[in-house]
């Protein structure tokens, strides 16, 4: 008999520790912001696009591929393509000498060159986030909240919310 419940709990072992390895593997991992950049109000006030810059870092077992990258107002609203107030195109670069620029001087120096679309970019340790960003709205109130990296990683589709708590407008300067 103990060797019944032995031969089964090794066998039960066996089966469920592959399971509980990929799910380890496949879930571990985490991308980490390490710069902020925010451009000030009065120079959306002529609906200029700017371009943005933040660092990230990729801790984690394997290499995930993004898939998508989404942007959360502080209402809790997704930006969407067709969105009145803010369009938002979100690159990847190697360069980083991008922190606030607008899109004359991206132009001028050649910077977007070395832009490659978000979608399968297999992520090696760090990546530099480049937002194309215009804004249409009125008041920054309702400003980027929350970006939502979607990737996959060992086939395995996982979310990953990255806080924007200072947004990407900076309040305008009071009076």
């Amino acid at each position: 008999m103990k060797r019944l419940i032995v031969i089964m709990l090794v066998v039960m072992i066996v089966i469920i520790a592959p399971f509980w390895t990929f799910d380890y593997v496949s879930s571990h991992g985490d991308f980490t912001k390490w710069s902020h950049t925010t451009i000030g109000y009065e120079h959306y006030e002529d609906r200029k696009k700017y371009y943005l810059g933040y660092d990230f870092t990729w801790k984690g077992i394997g290499k995930p591929t993004l898939e998508k990258v989404e942007f959360i107002k502080k209402d809790g609203t997704i930006v969407a393509k067709d969105d009145d107030e803010f369009k938002i195109e979100p690159y990847v670069s190697k360069n980083r000498s991008i922190g606030g620029l607008d899109e004359e001087s991206v132009l001028k120096e050649g910077l977007h060159e070395d832009f490659i679309d978000i979608k399968n970019y297999q992520v090696d340790k760090d990546f530099y986030l480049i937002l194309a960003v215009q804004y249409n709205g009125t008041t920054p109130e309702n400003d980027i909240n929350l970006l939502r990296i979607t990737y996959k990683k060992f086939g395995v589709t996982h979310h990953r919310n990255i806080s924007f708590d200072d947004g990407i407008i900076t309040d305008p300067i009071e009076n």
